[in-house]
């Protein structure tokens, strides 16, 4: 009996020590630093559902027109802003999502104080944060959806991410611009006008994981395991409200009732287990197409590969 005991404790400790137990340093980027479209990814980090799957995730904020090159180089392993990737994908660059965390925007298309309505945006200037972008898209949409032409009623200028964005707001820089939840609900809290929220107009993969083709051939049992948090990540945020309120308090320094507030949008976008409706991924990829000016047939296998997430959900 004390010789079995001997070799399970040493069983243990060679397991305990083995490769395996080792945590992949994995950076993850996106160009959100105040936007709560970040959250299911920084509250798994938190709630260690990434570490629990041997991975350490660092998450970085870079403007989105570099991820799809820091990740071709090797300079972030995943992406979160899967508008880009799914423009990158359609142009032949080799990546792919893998997972989305929203099925709809959470931007609101915001005006300073003195620009109360379409009628007083004529005129001026709107910040986006790249040409392309999704938020770019919400802007547009949510201009059209106001009786604006984007194209001749007003100037739209790039700025970057959201912090930025919101600094030019204040400043007069621009009039308006395309905030995130919660932004969004800070500003009107402090006198700015919420023109149009684009969310209930716009349905449109927002957030979620994607990576290289190079990354899905030569280390597949990572990405298996990321999206395995992942997974556990969005379950969480929508089944401990108190918890990820607490989180997103202390993460991002919003009042109580503002994350409240925001949980509440959060939760309505959700999309279901990391899948979004095919039309609505159709509805990207066409228009990434007309963007880009591309003709030839794009499948959604071309922009989005699901086997991974597929595998998780069996589990």
């Amino acid at each position: 009996m004390t010789k079995v005991i001997v070799l399970i404790l040493i069983a243990i400790l060679v397991d305990a020590n083995s490769p395996a137990r080792a945590q992949d340093k994995v950076i993850v980027g996106h160009s959100a630093r105040a936007a709560l479209s970040i959250g299911p990814l920084l509250y798994g980090i938190e709630r260690g559902f990434y570490r629990d799957e041997g991975i350490d995730a660092v998450y970085v904020s870079l403007r989105a027109d570099l991820g799809i090159k820091a990740l071709l180089s090797g300079d972030i392993d995943y992406s979160y802003s899967v508008g880009t990737i799914i423009r990158g994908a359609i142009l032949g660059v080799p990546v792919r999502n893998l997972t989305f965390d929203f099925s709809r925007v959470l931007h609101a298309l915001m005006s300073r104080p003195e620009i109360p309505n379409a009628a007083a945006l004529r005129g001026k200037r709107v910040g986006v944060s790249s040409f392309g972008a999704t938020g770019d898209l919400a802007a547009r949409v949510g201009l059209r959806s106001l009786g604006l032409d984007p194209e001749k009623d007003v100037t739209i200028i790039t700025l970057g991410t959201d912090t930025l964005r919101h600094a030019a707001l204040l400043a007069g820089t621009v009039q308006a611009t395309h905030m995130p939840v919660p932004l969004n609900i800070q500003l009107r809290k402090e006198g700015y006008h919420e023109l149009v929220y684009a969310g209930k107009i716009l349905q449109r993969p927002l957030t979620g994981l994607a990576t290289s083709i190079e990354k899905i051939h030569k280390n597949p049992g990572q990405v298996q395991r990321i999206v395995r948090a992942f997974v556990r990540a969005t379950r969480a945020l929508k089944a401990e409200r108190a918890g990820f309120i607490a989180f997103a308090q202390k993460k991002y320094g919003y009042q109580k009732d503002v994350v409240e507030e925001a949980y509440k949008y959060l939760v309505d976008a959700l999309s279901q287990d990391g899948f979004v409706e095919d039309s609505s991924l159709q509805a990207a990829i066409d228009e990434a197409k007309a963007l880009a000016k591309i003709t030839k047939p794009i499948q959604r296998s071309d922009v989005v590969d699901y086997s991974f997430l597929r595998a998780a959900l069996k589990k």
